[in-house]
Protein backbone atom coordinates (compact mmCIF):
# COMPACT_ATOMS: atom_id res chain seq x y z
CA UNK A 1 0.00 0.00 0.00
CA UNK A 2 2.74 2.41 -1.04
CA UNK A 3 0.32 5.11 -2.09
CA UNK A 4 -1.34 5.15 1.33
CA UNK A 5 2.01 5.34 3.12
CA UNK A 6 3.15 8.22 0.91
CA UNK A 7 -0.08 10.13 1.41
CA UNK A 8 0.07 9.52 5.15
CA UNK A 9 3.62 10.89 5.35
CA UNK A 10 2.68 13.96 3.35
CA UNK A 11 -0.31 14.56 5.60
CA UNK A 12 1.86 14.24 8.72
CA UNK A 13 -1.07 13.24 10.88
CA UNK A 14 -0.11 13.70 14.52
CA UNK A 15 -1.38 12.12 17.69
CA UNK A 16 -5.03 12.95 18.25
CA UNK A 17 -5.42 14.79 21.53
CA UNK A 18 -8.43 14.49 23.78
CA UNK A 19 -10.62 17.58 23.72
CA UNK A 20 -11.81 19.46 26.78
CA UNK A 21 -14.19 22.26 27.66
CA UNK A 22 -12.09 25.40 27.41
CA UNK A 23 -12.17 27.92 30.20
CA UNK A 24 -10.74 31.26 31.19
CA UNK A 25 -7.19 32.62 30.86
CA UNK A 26 -4.74 31.43 33.46
CA UNK A 27 -3.54 33.81 36.13
CA UNK A 28 0.13 34.14 36.99
CA UNK A 29 3.10 33.86 34.66
CA UNK A 30 3.82 30.26 33.58
CA UNK A 31 7.25 28.83 34.24
CA UNK A 32 9.54 27.88 31.37
CA UNK A 33 13.26 27.25 31.26
CA UNK A 34 14.93 28.32 28.03
CA UNK A 35 18.47 27.45 27.00
CA UNK A 36 20.25 28.73 23.89
CA UNK A 37 22.80 26.45 22.22
CA UNK A 38 25.06 28.49 19.96
CA UNK A 39 26.73 25.46 18.37
CA UNK A 40 25.50 22.07 17.26
CA UNK A 41 25.22 19.73 14.30
CA UNK A 42 22.10 21.55 13.07
CA UNK A 43 23.43 25.00 13.87
CA UNK A 44 22.22 27.30 16.67
CA UNK A 45 19.17 26.00 18.54
CA UNK A 46 17.22 26.73 21.68
CA UNK A 47 15.37 24.47 24.09
CA UNK A 48 12.12 25.33 25.85
CA UNK A 49 11.36 23.26 28.96
CA UNK A 50 7.83 23.28 30.37
CA UNK A 51 7.99 23.82 34.14
CA UNK A 52 4.39 25.01 34.46
CA UNK A 53 2.89 21.68 35.53
CA UNK A 54 0.38 21.79 32.64
CA UNK A 55 0.50 20.36 29.12
CA UNK A 56 1.30 23.03 26.53
CA UNK A 57 -0.71 22.87 23.30
CA UNK A 58 0.83 25.93 21.64
CA UNK A 59 3.07 28.87 22.44
CA UNK A 60 4.51 32.00 20.86
CA UNK A 61 8.16 32.82 21.41
CA UNK A 62 9.84 36.19 21.02
CA UNK A 63 13.48 36.06 19.93
CA UNK A 64 15.89 38.99 20.25
CA UNK A 65 19.48 40.02 20.80
CA UNK A 66 20.67 42.26 23.63
CA UNK A 67 22.81 44.16 21.12
CA UNK A 68 19.82 44.86 18.86
CA UNK A 69 16.90 45.29 21.23
CA UNK A 70 14.66 46.90 18.61
CA UNK A 71 14.89 43.87 16.33
CA UNK A 72 12.60 41.12 17.60
CA UNK A 73 11.12 38.13 15.80
CA UNK A 74 8.19 35.92 16.73
CA UNK A 75 7.73 32.21 16.11
CA UNK A 76 4.70 30.04 16.81
CA UNK A 77 4.90 26.44 17.94
CA UNK A 78 1.57 24.60 17.77
CA UNK A 79 1.30 20.88 18.45
CA UNK A 80 -1.97 20.57 16.54
CA UNK A 81 -0.66 22.32 13.44
CA UNK A 82 2.73 20.62 13.43
CA UNK A 83 1.44 17.13 14.14
CA UNK A 84 3.36 16.78 17.40
CA UNK A 85 2.36 15.82 20.94
CA UNK A 86 1.88 18.62 23.49
CA UNK A 87 4.77 19.57 25.76
CA UNK A 88 4.26 17.56 28.93
CA UNK A 89 5.22 18.99 32.32
CA UNK A 90 8.97 18.58 32.66
CA UNK A 91 9.44 17.89 28.94
CA UNK A 92 10.96 20.22 26.37
CA UNK A 93 11.12 21.04 22.67
CA UNK A 94 14.16 22.04 20.65
CA UNK A 95 13.91 24.59 17.83
CA UNK A 96 16.27 26.13 15.30
CA UNK A 97 17.40 29.60 16.40
CA UNK A 98 16.72 32.02 13.53
CA UNK A 99 19.42 34.62 12.96
CA UNK A 100 20.93 36.84 10.30
CA UNK A 101 24.12 35.35 8.87
CA UNK A 102 27.01 37.58 9.91
CA UNK A 103 24.90 39.34 12.52
CA UNK A 104 24.80 38.85 16.29
CA UNK A 105 23.29 35.61 17.52
CA UNK A 106 20.03 36.12 19.47
CA UNK A 107 20.64 35.68 23.19
CA UNK A 108 17.08 36.08 24.49
CA UNK A 109 14.06 33.84 23.94
CA UNK A 110 10.85 34.57 25.84
CA UNK A 111 7.48 32.81 25.91
CA UNK A 112 4.93 35.59 25.34
CA UNK A 113 1.74 33.55 24.81
CA UNK A 114 0.57 30.06 25.69
CA UNK A 115 -2.44 27.85 25.05
CA UNK A 116 -2.63 24.82 27.32
CA UNK A 117 -4.32 21.55 26.45
CA UNK A 118 -7.03 22.23 29.05
CA UNK A 119 -7.90 25.45 27.20
CA UNK A 120 -6.48 28.06 29.52
CA UNK A 121 -4.43 30.79 27.90
CA UNK A 122 -1.72 33.20 28.92
CA UNK A 123 0.01 36.14 27.29
CA UNK A 124 -0.42 38.96 24.85
CA UNK A 125 -3.98 38.80 23.46
CA UNK A 126 -2.94 39.50 19.88
CA UNK A 127 -0.65 36.47 19.88
CA UNK A 128 -3.09 34.17 21.64
CA UNK A 129 -5.60 35.17 18.99
CA UNK A 130 -2.99 34.53 16.29
CA UNK A 131 -2.80 30.90 17.41
CA UNK A 132 -6.58 30.52 17.36
CA UNK A 133 -7.00 32.21 13.97
CA UNK A 134 -4.32 29.99 12.45
CA UNK A 135 -6.09 26.89 13.75
CA UNK A 136 -9.40 28.07 12.30
CA UNK A 137 -7.74 28.74 8.93
CA UNK A 138 -6.15 25.28 8.87
CA UNK A 139 -9.46 23.66 9.79
CA UNK A 140 -11.12 25.45 6.85
CA UNK A 141 -8.39 24.18 4.51
CA UNK A 142 -9.06 20.59 5.59
CA UNK A 143 -12.80 21.09 5.23
CA UNK A 144 -12.49 22.56 1.72
CA UNK A 145 -10.29 19.68 0.55
CA UNK A 146 -12.61 17.14 2.17
CA UNK A 147 -15.61 18.59 0.33
CA UNK A 148 -13.85 18.13 -3.02
CA UNK A 149 -12.81 14.56 -2.14
CA UNK A 150 -16.38 13.72 -1.13
CA UNK A 151 -17.68 15.04 -4.45
CA UNK A 152 -15.11 12.99 -6.30
CA UNK A 153 -16.04 9.82 -4.44
CA UNK A 154 -19.75 10.43 -4.97
CA UNK A 155 -19.22 10.92 -8.70
CA UNK A 156 -16.54 8.23 -9.08
CA UNK A 157 -13.92 10.63 -10.47
CA UNK A 158 -10.81 9.46 -12.27
CA UNK A 159 -7.33 10.55 -11.19
CA UNK A 160 -7.31 13.24 -13.89
CA UNK A 161 -10.62 14.64 -12.65
CA UNK A 162 -9.20 14.96 -9.13
CA UNK A 163 -6.11 16.66 -10.54
CA UNK A 164 -8.30 19.12 -12.42
CA UNK A 165 -10.40 19.86 -9.33
CA UNK A 166 -7.31 20.63 -7.23
CA UNK A 167 -5.28 22.35 -9.98
CA UNK A 168 -6.36 25.90 -9.13
CA UNK A 169 -6.45 25.52 -5.34
CA UNK A 170 -4.00 27.40 -3.08
CA UNK A 171 -0.98 25.37 -1.95
CA UNK A 172 -2.25 24.39 1.49
CA UNK A 173 -1.16 21.29 3.40
CA UNK A 174 -4.14 19.11 2.44
CA UNK A 175 -3.99 20.20 -1.23
CA UNK A 176 -0.31 19.25 -1.35
CA UNK A 177 -1.15 15.89 0.22
CA UNK A 178 -3.80 15.12 -2.39
CA UNK A 179 -1.51 16.13 -5.24
CA UNK A 180 1.24 13.91 -3.84
CA UNK A 181 -1.12 10.94 -3.61
CA UNK A 182 -2.36 11.52 -7.17
CA UNK A 183 1.21 11.73 -8.49
CA UNK A 184 2.10 8.43 -6.81
CA UNK A 185 -1.03 6.82 -8.23
CA UNK A 186 -0.10 7.88 -11.77
CA UNK A 187 3.43 6.55 -11.35
CA UNK A 188 2.41 3.18 -9.90
CA UNK A 189 -0.83 2.68 -11.86
CA UNK A 190 -2.77 1.19 -8.94
CA UNK A 191 -6.09 -0.55 -9.40
CA UNK A 192 -9.27 1.55 -9.19
CA UNK A 193 -10.11 -0.14 -5.88
CA UNK A 194 -6.80 0.91 -4.27
CA UNK A 195 -7.14 4.42 -5.69
CA UNK A 196 -10.64 4.79 -4.26
CA UNK A 197 -9.44 3.48 -0.90
CA UNK A 198 -6.69 6.13 -0.90
CA UNK A 199 -9.16 8.94 -1.53
CA UNK A 200 -11.40 7.59 1.24
CA UNK A 201 -8.41 7.46 3.58
CA UNK A 202 -7.52 11.09 2.84
CA UNK A 203 -11.14 12.19 3.27
CA UNK A 204 -11.35 10.56 6.69
CA UNK A 205 -7.97 12.01 7.74
CA UNK A 206 -8.93 15.53 6.68
CA UNK A 207 -12.19 15.35 8.58
CA UNK A 208 -10.41 14.11 11.69
CA UNK A 209 -7.86 16.92 11.46
CA UNK A 210 -10.55 19.55 10.99
CA UNK A 211 -12.62 18.20 13.86
CA UNK A 212 -9.56 18.14 16.09
CA UNK A 213 -8.72 21.76 15.32
CA UNK A 214 -12.31 22.96 15.78
CA UNK A 215 -12.67 21.25 19.16
CA UNK A 216 -9.34 22.64 20.35
CA UNK A 217 -10.43 26.26 19.93
CA UNK A 218 -10.61 27.88 23.39
CA UNK A 219 -13.27 30.39 24.34
CA UNK A 220 -11.68 33.81 23.93
CA UNK A 221 -11.55 35.98 27.01
CA UNK A 222 -13.20 39.45 26.86
CA UNK A 223 -9.72 41.02 26.72
CA UNK A 224 -8.77 39.01 23.63
CA UNK A 225 -12.13 39.61 21.97
CA UNK A 226 -11.94 43.36 22.52
CA UNK A 227 -8.36 43.43 21.28
CA UNK A 228 -9.33 41.54 18.12
CA UNK A 229 -12.26 43.88 17.44
CA UNK A 230 -9.95 46.89 17.76
CA UNK A 231 -7.47 45.38 15.32
CA UNK A 232 -10.14 44.61 12.74
CA UNK A 233 -11.69 48.11 12.75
Amino acid sequence: MKILATAFCALNVGTLFSSAIYGQPATGRPRFQIEIHATGERGPTYTVANLSGKRVSACVLEISSSSQRARKSKTVWDALIQGQPPIEPGASISQYLPHVVGGPLPDRVEVIAVVWVDGETFGQPVWVNNILKNRAMRASEYEDAAAILQQGLDQNWSSNQYLQAFSDKPDSGPVYTVRTALAVNQQTNHTPQIFTHTMQFLLQSFRQQSDQLRKAKPILSPTILNNDQTINK
